[in-house]
C-alpha cells in the first residue's frame, strides 16, 4: 500500500485543501504531521489519517527579537519530523505550506516531496523549501511559469462545496475574513448591519475568538464554520478577503463577490496580488481595505449585487492528487 505524508497549517487555509485531496487517497496509508494548532482539530475529524504531533515555531513579521529562537527550535522540528518519517517511510510528502510543514520539508530527506501554492506569488516556506520539491504545483498559471520545477495544476478546492444546498428563501450575503477572521471588516460591518439586515440575511464567519455576541434579526454570527457548501448556496454575495483558497472557491461556484485583501504591510502582499489578478479576469470586484467605510462597503455591495462573474476553470484537486499517486 502506498504510503502519502501530509503536511501543512497555521490556519485553515493551509489544511483544508489537504483535506480535499483525501476522497482520490483512499487506497493509501495516509499520515498527517502538524502541531498542536488548527490542523490537528480539523485532521482529528478525518477518518483513516493518522496523525503525527511535533513543535512547530512561527515566524512573526516585523518582531526581530521574537525571531531569534527560531533557528534553534526549528532544529528541534526538523529532528522530530526525521524520526516520524523514518518510521512511516513514505513514498511521497505533500507539503500545503505554512510553517508547520517547514520541518517536516527539511525533514523529507531522499523522500519525493511535492509542495502547492495557492498565492500567485510563493509564500515564505515554499521559497525556502522549493528547490528541495521534485514538484512545485500552482493554482495560478503565472507562477508555475517562473519555477524550474513548477507545475501549473490549478487550485486545489473540496469537492463537497459543489453540492451544497439552498435553505434561505431571502437574499443572503455571506462575510469572511479567513480562518483567523479580519477586524477591519467585522468592524465596518458591524457599523452598518441594520441598513444591510434590511435587504440580506447576512451570514458573518467572524474567527476563532472574535465573536461579538450581538442579537440582530437576520444576522448569523459564527466563529467557525464547517458547512461550508450550504452557506455558499446561500450566499447571493459575498465578502471576503483575497485569501487564494476564497478566491478560487468563489470562482469555481460562479459567485459574486467583493473581495476586500489584507493589505502590505500586514502581509507579505499577496493577497492585493490575488485580488487584483480575479479583478482582471472579470471573476470579482475589489475594495481596499484604506478605502472602506460604512458607506462605501454598502455603495460598492449595492454595485457587486449587479456584477455578473466570468466563468474560469480553476478546480485542480483531482490533477494533484494524481501526481502525488504517480510519484
Amino acid at each position: 500500500m502506498k504510503k502519502i505524508v501530509l503536511t501543512g497549517g497555521g490556519t485553515a487555509g493551509h489544511v483544508m485543501p489537504n483535506i480535499a485531496l483525501l476522497p482520490y487517497l483512499s487506497g493509501c496509508e495516509v499520515h498527517y504531521i502538524g502541531g498542536s494548532g488548527i490542523e490537528k482539530q480539523l485532521i482529528a475529524e478525518q477518518k483513516g489519517v493518522i496523525y503525527h504531533e511535533i513543535p512547530c515555531v512561527k515566524y512573526v513579521r516585523g518582531k526581530i527579537l521574537d525571531n531569534l529562537p527560531i533557528p534553534f527550535k526549528l532544529a528541534k522540528s526538523v529532528s522530530a519530523a526525521k524520526k516520524i518519517i523514518k518510521d512511516i517511510k513514505p513514498n511521497v510528502i505533500f507539503s500545503k505550506g505554512g510553517y508547520v510543514s517547514l520541518p517536516v520539508a527539511y525533514a523529507s530527506g531522499k523522500i519525493p516531496l511535492i509542495t502547492h501554492e495557492s498565492d500567485m506569488s510563493l509564500g515564505l516556506t515554499n521559497r525556502l523549501i522549493k528547490h528541495r520539491c521534485c514538484k512545485v504545483c500552482t493554482s495560478f498559471d503565472v507562477t508555475a511559469e517562473g519555477l524550474k520545477n513548477g507545475v501549473y495544476t490549478g487550485a486545489i478546492i473540496r469537492q463537497e462545496l459543489y453540492g451544497g444546498t439552498r435553505h434561505s428563501a431571502y437574499p443572503t450575503l455571506l462575510v469572511m475574513g479567513g480562518s483567523l477572521g479580519s477586524a477591519a471588516i467585522n468592524d465596518c460591518l458591524l457599523s452598518c448591519i441594520d441598513t444591510l439586515t434590511q435587504q440580506y440575511t447576512v451570514v458573518h464567519i467572524v474567527g476563532k475568538g472574535k465573536a461579538s455576541g450581538k442579537k440582530i434579526p437576520r444576522y448569523v454570527e459564527l466563529e467557525f464554520c464547517s458547512f461550508m457548501a450550504d452557506v455558499y448556496a446561500d450566499a447571493d454575495v459575498i465578502i471576503s478577503r483575497g485569501g487564494a483558497n476564497s478566491l478560487f472557491e468563489i470562482a469555481a461556484l460562479n459567485k459574486k463577490a467583493l473581495i476586500i485583501p489584507l493589505p502590505k504591510g500586514a502581509s507579505r502582499g499577496d493577497q492585493v496580488e490575488n485580488a487584483e489578478y480575479f479583478r482582471r479576469k472579470g471573476l470579482v470586484r475589489v475594495l481596499n481595505q484604506d478605502e472602506l467605510t460604512p458607506n462605501r462597503l454598502i455603495n460598492e455591495l449595492e454595485k457587486t449585487q449587479s456584477f455578473a462573474p466570468s466563468s474560469l476553470e480553476v478546480d485542480g484537486t483531482k490533477r494533484v492528487a494524481e501526481l502525488l499517486l504517480r510519484t
